[in-house]
């Protein structure tokens, strides 16, 4: 007498292991798509904390007027030492753009808001 599965224990196996794939996959999907969703938003407050060190040391620079605003690129950033030289954007997986900006707004006399512009 031979030993071995048949055919339908066979298509059994293979069945499970599809409906498996059909609950696992999507879900893998989910937790990869929302940890590159965290990462961008992570690299966002990088380039907001980058700003926030400038305006610090360069007070003249800040806005004097409320709703008034100051920008500086990736780049004037980046030469003056306040972010790192290679910061990627997690959702296309190259550097931001040396052109976005980052600006301060003066929403009252004490209280400002810093926005990333052209990611």
């Amino acid at each position: 007498m031979k030993k071995g599965f048949t055919l339908a224990e066979l298509l059994g196996v293979i069945a499970i292991l599809g409906i498996i794939a059909l609950i696992t996959v999507p879900a893998i999907n989910r937790s990869l798509n929302q940890g590159k969703n965290d990462l961008y938003e992570t690299q966002l407050e990088q380039l907001k904390k980058g700003a926030q060190d400038y305006y610090t040391e360069h007070l003249s620079e800040m806005p004097k007027e409320i709703n008034s605003s100051s920008c500086k690129t990736i780049d004037e950033l980046q030469k003056n030492g306040y972010l790192p030289l290679d910061i990627k954007n997690p959702k296309t997986n190259e550097n931001f753009s040396l052109t976005t900006r980052v600006c301060v707004k003066k929403l009252t006399d004490m209280e400002f808001s810093y926005e990333v512009q052209g990611e």
